[in-house]
């Protein structure tokens, strides 16, 4: 898998740095972040001018939402570099229609059990409890599941679609994995809550789903699984996601224990149970592609 040529070459027409990825990625976040500034401001403000008293955790569920949308100006600011300035074709940019909702099923199949097998392996080693059940917020819960398919899908597309397929065109598969998925661990590094573990856990998640990406020949798994990944560690077992709280949830899972089996503030991504399911997805799909290979697939 690591020495794989990548099928999207011809689509790339510019060979760009490491560097030079990276300054565009940091560029169209901080652009982005003042587009979705200025979005969010007419209702913050409508608020403030309110006469009624402002129900807090009301306005949290709100702005997360906003921001959750909003990941949509980003998705459209790095379609438009990659696409309209760089000359990339939408293959390149990880965008093949070939079998695109077969394997995005298949991805969000994928981030229920990775997710739901470290939350097992946390529970075995007693760094998390069950708290309880609630069914009231279903209509909500769709919401945010609508939210995170676009949140999951922007990072896919800017860190595996963009920077990953877009390295490969002047540096091996090997190298455009790493890089990419050392950038998708710093770019988490001022969560709340970050520690050690968690940014080597995110390194991994980013490599995991560049194993995605790279087995597939697009971002469309990947993407969904990083989608059901953030929505099920938030909303369905109701766990912080990279530090940070998600609102309504089905299920109510607590952190116990020592914070390197349960990830303590920064919630499951910073414990050893996603320490493991990560290394066995990436071993997985090197199987899964050593035996596509054998195939002749």
């Amino acid at each position: 898998m690591f020495k794989k040529e990548s099928k999207y070459k011809d689509g790339i027409s510019k060979i760009k740095s490491p560097a030079a990825y990276c300054l565009i990625i940091v560029a169209v976040m901080l652009l982005g972040s003042v587009i979705q500034s200025v979005l969010v401001l007419p209702f913050v403000i409508g608020d403030l001018d309110s006469s009624q008293a402002i129900d807090t955790v009301l306005a949290s569920q709100t702005m997360t939402l906003y921001n959750l949308y909003l990941t949509i100006v980003i998705s459209l600011m790095i379609l438009y570099v990659g696409i309209k300035m760089h000359g990339r074709s939408f293959e390149s940019m990880g965008l093949s229609s070939h079998h695109a909702l077969k394997h995005y099923l298949i991805g969000l199949a994928a981030g229920f059990l990775m997710l739901s097998g470290a939350l097992l392996i946390t529970y075995v080693f007693g760094g998390v409890r069950y708290a309880g059940i609630d069914l009231s917020n279903l209509t909500l819960l769709l919401i945010y599941f609508a939210g995170f398919l676009f949140q999951g899908f922007e990072e896919e597309l800017m860190c595996r679609g963009f920077m990953m397929f877009g390295l490969s065109k002047g540096y091996s598969v090997f190298f455009s994995m790493m890089f990419n998925s050392l950038l998708f661990a710093a770019l988490h590094i001022g969560n709340p809550g970050v520690s050690p573990l968690a940014l080597m856990n995110l390194f991994l998640a980013g490599l995991a789903f560049s194993c995605m990406a790279v087995y597939f020949d697009d971002i469309w798994a990947a993407g969904g699984a990083h989608s059901m990944w953030n929505f099920v560690q938030g909303n369905f077992y109701g766990i912080l996601v990279s530090g940070m709280s998600m609102g309504p949830t089905v299920f109510k899972f607590e952190l116990i224990g020592n914070a390197w089996i349960s990830g303590g503030s920064f919630g499951l991504e910073g414990g050893i149970g996603v320490f493991l399911i990560e290394i066995m997805t990436i071993l997985i799909f090197c199987l899964l592609y050593k035996r596509k290979k054998q195939k002749g697939a």
